[in-house]
């Protein structure tokens, strides 16, 4: 296996993500005991690949890699220029502008990470490459079928306190004025009007937008829009925990859905999973942080019972179709990974997981070169993949919940399993296929074949997986795709966007990691108010551009009246 296919048309599939995902990819409310009811879905789920510190002209280069692993679509870093250049960044044996400070990738990632404290949201001639060879890229891209996921940050600005080089020790904003366009600027002393310290106080000392004001939303407006433009077809939302989600709901995601950017949020809450659904019920998915804390500590303390339907970890368990899943990202690093050992078979367990599990997985590797294609290259990992865009459909159902060894179904789609056992295991199981033969199709186990009853014997390999489907599955999904899109799989034209997808070590109140993107963990959901009581967001009919004729009168109140 780990060989190239054509697969189903992949940027269809991600089109599909948001409300729609469960009409085009079979995901549904999770189920805990026997087979359901109903049709079987079939034709797998989207994978997207994170780059991090990777310039644009270095991944175009290696798209093809890319699309041989089967990749649906990429996540790039936020585009707009930012305070922070190459020399800036600490790298394994040297400090950067922060001295001291490390990414919990120790020195295998530069840190801080470049981009994430953006000086002025219209110029994309970044440290990563300029405008033009990111629409390069986006193009490229296209031609190979992947879509494109471009970083957004709406919460805050670049700290003033810079490098000399080219910024002279102190930058400005050549869009905004501290006031009226931040409640809060640490670096300055000032503080403005605080709502609600959720989301008006700044996050590690950064300066904190004020997205009430009509001027901050234009510049927003247009900054999504130039990303639309260049050919984008989703966004993330850094620490969007602390951006009003009443923004979200009457600003931002109605633009993006006039724009067709899929988007989903950074909300950095391990625990709270009704905190993530308060987000995303503005219309936006969310990154599965409370089902990353649960793998991180199943596989590290060799218990899976968390993982299990009944334990209800995770938004993939609550809303499936808004869930993105991930094993580790930039800013969390995967079970066992210590900032002097780098991934290894716990991280490839997890990954193997999520890339079986309902929801959206990405999946990223630590180092300035790691992030890029290398792990593409392993025949696991193509497998992997191929298992989640052709096979990982349908709801879920547990077969065999125990400590060490989960066996799940996709219903009639996919027989996974994965163990923290040291040893092999065997467990008979109920199937939703009777007398049929299946395959691991990722040949860690042997073929094996259901009874009359649907019951089947499975062995997991120790601290390993399997991912069973019938004799031919991919085979058939692939001559359906192939009906259906045309022998040539032609691409989507460039246009066709998804319509889904630091400290300031001169201030004591600044915090140490000012310059990381992150939003900050949290088990509180800061609701502040009643929701009745909070300011509501909108654009006046003044604000010129992209879908200011759809936003106009969406204001709920005029900013005079927030108390």
């Amino acid at each position: 296996m780990g060989e190239s296919y054509a697969g189903p048309h992949r940027r269809d599939i991600l089109k599909g993500l948001g409300a729609s995902t469960a009409v085009l990819l079979g995901l549904g409310a999770p189920t805990t005991t026997g087979a359901v009811d109903g049709p079987t879905e079939t034709g797998g789920e989207p994978v997207i690949y994170q780059y991090f510190h990777t310039e644009w002209r270095e991944i175009e280069s290696n798209v093809d890699v890319l699309d041989d692993a089967g990749v649906t679509a990429v996540w790039l870093p936020q585009p707009a220029v930012g305070k922070l250049g190459w020399d800036d960044l600490a790298f394994q044996s040297s400090d950067g502008f922060y001295s001291g400070e490390t990414s919990p990738y120790g020195g295998r990632d530069p840190h801080p990470p470049v981009g994430y404290q953006p000086v002025d949201l219209r110029d994309f001639d970044g440290t990563l490459g300029t405008e033009s060879e990111l629409e390069s890229l986006i193009e490229t891209l296209h031609d190979h079928d992947i879509d494109v996921v471009l970083d957004t940050v709406l919460n805050h600005m670049a700290n003033p306190h810079a490098p000399e080089e080219p910024w002279g020790g102190e930058l400005g904003w050549p869009q905004f004025e501290t006031e009226p366009h931040f409640t809060s600027v640490p670096h300055f002393g000032y503080r403005g009007e605080i709502r609600d310290p959720q989301y008006d106080e700044p996050l590690l000392a950064l300066p904190n937008l004020d997205t009430l004001n009509e001027e901050v939303q234009s510049a927003h407006i247009e900054y999504l829009t130039k990303i639309a433009d260049l050919g984008a077809d989703g966004v993330r939302f850094d620490a969007a925990a602390h951006v009003w989600p009443q923004y979200f709901e009457n600003v931002i995601n109605p633009l993006c859905d006039d724009l067709g950017l899929w988007r989903v949020g950074e909300i950095w809450d391990e625990w709270d999973v009704g905190h993530l659904q308060k987000f995303v019920d503005t219309g936006m998915d969310a990154f599965d942080f409370p089902l990353y804390a649960t793998l991180k500590g199943a596989i590290e303390n060799g218990n899976l019972s968390g993982l299990h339907a009944d334990a209800n970890a995770g938004l993939v368990h609550t809303d499936p179709d808004a869930a993105v899943t991930f094993s580790q990202n930039h800013d969390t690093v995967g079970p066992d990974v210590q900032p002097d050992r780098a991934e290894g078979e716990s991280v490839d367990l997890a990954d193997a997981f999520i890339l079986s599990y309902p929801g959206t997985p990405h999946l990223y590797r630590s180092g300035v070169r790691q992030n890029g294609p290398e792990p593409l290259f392993d025949d696991e990992l193509h497998d992997l993949i191929r298992v989640k865009t052709h096979l990982a459909a349908g709801e879920l159902i547990d077969r065999h919940a125990g400590e060490q060894v989960y066996l799940y179904e996709r219903e009639g789609n996919l027989l996974a399993g994965i163990s923290v056992a040291d040893t092999e295991a065997s467990h008979t199981v109920e199937t939703s296929w009777s007398e049929e033969a299946l395959t691991d199709y990722t040949d860690h186990g042997a073929d094996v074949r259901t009874d009359a009853d649907g019951e089947v014997e499975i062995t997991v390999p120790a601290n390993g997986w399997v991912m069973y489907a019938p004799e031919d599955a991919v085979e058939d999904i692939e001559e359906s795709s192939t009906d259906e899109t045309g022998v040539d799989d032609e691409p989507a034209a460039d246009d066709d966007r998804a319509d889904e997808p630091e400290t300031d070590d001169d201030a004591s109140d600044e915090s140490t990691a000012d310059d990381d993107d992150s939003d900050e963990p949290t088990d509180d959901d800061s609701d502040g108010d009643d929701d009745d009581e909070l300011p509501g967001f909108g654009l006046g009919t003044g604000v010129a551009g992209v879908g200011a004729t759809l936003l106009a009168g969406k204001r709920l109140i005029d900013d005079d009246t927030v108390e």
